[in-house]
């Protein structure tokens, strides 16, 4: 870039003043990022605010205490008239199975306020009247219990006991699947209110890498891209996932207490369509406990997801887990991530009958001061990526630009002020979970220089948010490809072009040959093209034999809708498109089902015949 262009840009800033920022989430010099107002009329057309409603108005028979004096926990009965027992949920399986079978030892019946057994991780109890046999009610109950061996010994070798309390931080990600930045304020005020309020730092041109889950999460915990996450971690291969150097090793081997937690069980980032752990991945994985609870007790499915399993919400018992965990290790530097699927995924509207709870739990994290000594990532993989939302003007970036705000404890700040500063620099520069990986990273070696810290195998440039981050970034420096980057400007262009159709077609025809090349055209139907529903092209940085678009279309059959950026060169008529890379906007779940291939699944509408053997 010349320097009277940039020149020109500052210019422009400091014209508009500070304002100019209400208007984008980013406006640098290689990147303007629209701010968008997520009450639009379009938008209020289809959300409808919904309320917390409770799982189960039934008294709760049974409940857990944990006794901090001497770290055990205690089942209480809540009613003199019943007898309740519980039976040791464990992990079960083999191989391919080895994630996902677990099995439930015989019903032990207790006294009022018995201990639980340190050797029972996850439970399923039943409650009966005194003199009946008939099952009153189900519930599960999942227990971080505290290990001698990690309550003991919180170093991973001896050349760690020196290190101060204060340069091991404990670090805490908790996750909401499928959450935009845009969303999240429409659905949660009241959390979106109170991050503010308490001086979060928003990460407001925060970018996703690739298409959905998986790919985001890789970039964020092993600094891969998705070529490169699967060649290395296999999670299609019983134990692939096992060798994969994924970041809870790292802090495991700095002596750091691990946790991971997910719902949704069947559906989770490791396991759909994967092969999950062969062993628990971190010193505490309650992967049973979802799996056990979703089948043994009473399900209410909302959106085609578990939504309450038994007198809990889905998530909770993960948010519970993690307060469980930060509570147990509050002594200890920890590193925990919890993730939810189970409010958010299927959704747009779901999460806000959320927002109260979640403000609960954050100011439980606050009150039990794990927020004085841990730095917490509130962070999601992407936003919407199909239905009503995704469906309108704004859902290409709704799709794109997922919430991230960190939390960073005042001592921190007080020790480490040029960090502070960099990372306030970054609130309105672009950046990735490639940035977030290297951050992770960071908080294990903090007084290291940028020069020597590790940079991720798929972004080289990127680095440590604890330092700033370049103003003339653009997305090819942050490790994003063109069709998920939200830097380009783009303009309503004619359908009707000679020239549109031939792309159209072509991406149809490119797609199908996909399909072929996988060998899957005996499984799913072939792609005719139906519409052409809009037509953008980029404009800024054009070529004169080159014309880029961002078009969405429809196929038949099943009328699926698909959204691609493709380049377009005026004298070969022929268009260059990274076919995984394309979108697909409405739900196809259910018509998919025939293959597991997550990229291949976005284009497969199996016949009729092959669902039916599914």
């Amino acid at each position: 870039m010349s320097k009277i262009k940039y020149h020109l840009i500052q210019t422009e800033v400091t014209l508009f003043g500070p304002n100019i920022l209400d208007n984008y989430f980013v406006y640098t010099s290689h990147c303007r990022m629209p701010a968008l107002n997520p009450f639009t009329k379009d938008v209020l057309k289809i959300f409808k605010k919904m309320q917390y409603a409770t799982c189960d108005r039934s008294k709760v028979l049974l409940s857990v205490d944990y006794d901090d004096r001497i770290g055990r926990y205690k089942f209480h009965i809540n009613d003199t008239n019943i007898k309740c027992c519980y039976r040791k949920v464990q992990r079960n399986g083999k191989g391919a199975r080895a994630d996902n079978d677990y099995k439930l030892a015989s019903c032990e019946y207790f006294e009022q306020d018995s201990l639980v057994p340190q050797d029972v991780d996850a439970a399923v109890t039943e409650c009966r009247r005194l003199k009946e046999k008939s099952l009153l009610q189900h519930a599960a109950f999942g227990f971080v219990q505290p290990k001698e061996q990690l309550m003991n010994n919180s170093f991973a070798n001896d050349s760690l006991e020196s290190e101060s309390f204060e340069s091991r931080p404990s670090v805490l990600l908790w996750g909401i699947d499928s959450m935009s930045r845009m969303n999240f304020e429409r659905t949660m005020p009241l959390m979106f209110k109170y991050l503010r309020e308490e001086n979060w730092f928003e990460l407001r041109g925060y970018n996703k890498m690739g298409d959905n889950t998986f790919p985001n999460l890789m970039a964020l915990l092993t600094g891969f891209n998705s070529t490169r996450s699967y060649s290395v971690c296999r999670p299609t291969a019983v134990g692939g996932m096992d060798a994969c150097p994924l970041m809870w090793k790292d802090y495991k081997k700095h002596g750091y207490v691990t946790a991971y937690a997910e719902d949704w069980g069947k559906f989770a980032t490791f396991n759909y369509n994967k092969k999950g752990f062969a062993k628990p991945p971190t010193d505490y994985y309650p992967r049973p406990l979802m799996l056990a609870a979703e089948k043994e007790l009473k399900k209410v499915v909302v959106s085609n997801i578990p939504y309450c399993l038994g007198h809990r919400h889905y998530a909770e018992y993960i948010y519970d887990f993690a307060i469980q965990f930060t509570k147990v290790y509050r002594n200890q530097s920890t590193f925990g991530m919890f993730w939810t699927n189970s409010f958010s995924h299927n959704n747009f509207m779901l999460p806000s009958s959320m927002d109260t709870k979640m403000l609960e739990y954050m100011r439980t994290l606050s009150e039990s001061g794990v927020l004085e000594k841990s730095i917490v990532i509130f962070f999601s993989d992407h936003g919407m990526r199909f239905g009503p939302l995704r469906r309108l003007d704004s859902g290409f970036l709704e799709e794109r630009m997922p919430i991230i705000y960190i939390w960073l404890p005042q001592w921190f700040k007080d020790k480490y002020p040029v960090f502070v500063h960099n990372l306030h620099s970054n609130r309105n520069r672009l950046t990735s979970p490639y940035d977030i990986y290297a951050t992770l990273k960071h908080i294990l070696q903090l007084e290291t220089p940028l020069a020597e810290l590790p940079r991720p195998e798929g972004c080289p440039s990127c680095h440590s948010l604890f330092h700033e981050v370049a103003e003339t970034r653009d997305c090819n420096d942050t490790g994003i490809s063109a069709h998920w980057c939200t830097c380009h400007t783009f303009k309503y262009n004619s359908k009707s072009d000679n020239h549109i159709k031939e792309v159209a077609q072509q991406l149809i025809d490119a797609t199908n040959d996909y399909l072929k090349s996988n060998n899957l055209t005996k499984l799913c139907q072939t792609l005719k093209l139906s519409n052409i529903e809009s037509v953008q092209r980029k404009i800024g940085h054009e070529v004169k034999e080159y014309e880029s678009y961002l078009i969405r279309y429809e196929a038949e059959p099943e009328n699926a809708i698909f959204e691609a950026s493709a380049s377009w060169h005026n004298n070969t008529r022929k268009m260059s498109i990274h076919v995984p890379d394309i979108s697909r906007l409405d739900s196809y779940r259910k018509i998919s089902e025939c293959i597991e291939d997550n990229i291949a699944k976005k284009f497969c509408i199996c016949f009729p015949e092959t669902l039916r053997r599914h």
